[in-house]
């Protein structure tokens, strides 16, 4: 049985654009794509010790209506967070499957 996506939250799809600098090296911005409904359900956490302390990971999965226009690398902008876009997956539901990631230092 499937569950009922409901789309209640705003989130911002941003994506990257890269430009060459005038001493020759590259600068990164990221651009708003759309902002669109979404379902933003949490799905799983991890914790990890690395060079200068521990980190934590928040995975996130966010629905939005299927779309043909995104490619990675992206991020999704959600309630004053950033979520990195690891991976994407279109469900035959009529919806697009976002698989998200959060640092949390």
């Amino acid at each position: 049985m499937s569950r009922v996506i409901a789309l209640s939250e705003r989130v911002n799809l941003q994506i990257r654009q890269t430009m060459t600098d005038a001493s020759g090296g590259q600068q990164i911005s990221w651009i708003l794509l759309d902002d669109v409904w979404a379902e933003v359900r949490p799905a799983s956490f991890t914790t990890g010790t690395r060079i200068g302390g521990t980190t934590t990971r928040r995975f996130v999965k966010v629905f939005i209506r299927d779309r043909d226009d995104l490619m990675l690398p992206m991020q999704v902008q959600w309630a004053g967070k950033v979520l990195s876009v690891l991976g994407m997956r279109s469900q035959n539901s009529g919806f697009l499957e976002l698989e998200c990631e959060e640092v949390l230092q």
